[in-house]
């Protein structure tokens, strides 16, 4: 008897406490992340292109535990052959070069993800979705002519701009890490609040790219992470 009064004190005791903490469990998010971070690639992949820097951002949603993530990225790889399509004249000159100047990388990928652990300001969420790239680079139609002093010189007669485009699977896990929140007013409801945070983002990732690319390619980027997570 004496246990059952002190089980039905202490049910009584935390309830009003239970409750509060259901009430202010974030049941929804929408946010945004803005970072750097680095791409290497892998396998045959790495016998043709370099691996470079990242600019990385994008939009997130949140539904209690699961996690939707669209995002963009920029870097500028280096192609490891100036002359890829192999042009070249009767003496074995080079007809095309410096494919490798100025390659852009962009990338776009939608991942979803659910968080399997949260302890203080830690959290972790692996994520799986996919992913589209662009590689674009200019090539240099070259053509040899003599100079005033008969020496043939390699001169630029054209300039054409290639592209490839890649299609993939991706998976990455964020690891959040809680830089501070704030209680804000709803912007949909003047009597309800919802809060603010932010995250230090760091996020290790594998992209798996079609088959006429055979490779694929691995990096990290760090985001600064901003949520409002409504509250119920």
């Amino acid at each position: 008897m004496k246990r059952t009064i002190l089980i039905l004190l202490a049910i009584w005791t935390l309830l009003p406490a239970t409750l509060w903490a259901q009430k202010n469990v974030p049941t929804w998010g929408v946010g945004f992340h803005v970072g750097v971070g680095g791409m290497l690639p892998a396998g045959s992949l790495s016998d043709d292109l370099k691996g470079c820097a990242l600019f990385a951002g994008g939009f997130d949603v949140e539904y209690k535990r699961m996690k939707l993530n669209l995002g963009v990225s920029y870097g500028q790889p280096s192609l490891k052959d100036q002359n890829p399509n192999g042009a070249y004249d009767s003496q074995g000159r080079d007809l095309q070069l410096n494919a490798s100047t100025n390659p852009t990388l962009l990338g776009f990928t939608g991942l979803l993800g659910y968080t399997v652990w949260q302890r203080g300001r830690v959290s972790v969420s692996p994520m799986v979705g996919v992913t589209q790239s662009r590689l674009s680079w200019d090539i240099n139609h070259i053509k040899y002519e003599k100079d005033e002093e008969g020496i043939e010189r390699p001169m630029i007669e054209d300039v054409t701009g290639k592209h490839s485009n890649c299609f993939g699977w991706t998976v990455d896990v964020d690891v959040d890490i809680k830089l501070h929140g704030k209680l804000v007013g709803s912007p949909s409801q003047e009597n309800r609040q919802s809060r603010y945070t932010s995250s230090l983002r760091i996020s290790p990732f594998v992209n798996f790219l079609n088959r006429s690319s055979k490779g694929c390619s691995v990096g990290i980027t760090f985001c600064y992470a901003g949520m409002l997570h409504g509250l119920l």
